[in-house]
């Protein structure tokens, strides 16, 4: 499996497990899955969900800008961008119930909800579970479970290594 594909993959299984309030995201709407910065991620999104629901939804997967109307996803995939583009967005979107997932160095402690990044070959991730709480966002304790560190400010952060 290629790395696009793995981040595709690991994409697709945060939103799988993780819950929207029902005011965002109501049982006849599609879950919108929107890819900032990498093409190759976004081909495989799309390869991944295809014919495929998720969470009893229809999937749309589209490609956005950064100074796109991000409020409309429920997934943002952001990838090879600037720290300061990266730190605009997240600040676009603060409060809002959006899963962002991201390979960005820091990503996580910038206030992204997950950084995947890839340890002795393998691809882990980092879990900013107070960001998640902050934008309404209902994480499974299997997502939690996987991570390699939970961020929570409210705690000392945890993790395996």
């Amino acid at each position: 499996m290629t790395e696009p594909s793995l981040k595709a993959a690991f994409t697709y299984n945060f939103a799988k497990f993780t819950g929207w309030p029902l005011t965002v995201l109501p049982a006849t709407s599609s879950l919108t899955v929107c890819v900032v910065g990498d093409s190759s991620v976004f081909q495989a999104l799309r390869r991944t969900v295809k014919d495929r629901q998720l969470l009893g939804h229809d999937v749309d997967v589209v490609e956005a800008q950064p100074q796109g109307p991000l409020r409309a996803c429920h997934v943002l995939y952001v990838s090879g961008l600037e720290p300061a583009q990266v730190a605009g967005m997240l600040a676009g979107i603060k409060g809002i119930p959006v899963l962002t997932v991201s390979d960005s160095d820091d990503f996580a402690k910038q206030g992204g909800i997950v950084q995947i990044f890839v340890e002795n070959g393998r691809m882990r991730f980092d879990f900013n579970l107070q960001a998640a709480r902050t934008s309404g966002l209902q994480p499974s304790w299997k997502v939690l479970a996987l991570a390699a560190h939970v961020l929570d400010p409210t705690r000392v952060a945890f993790g395996r290594n």
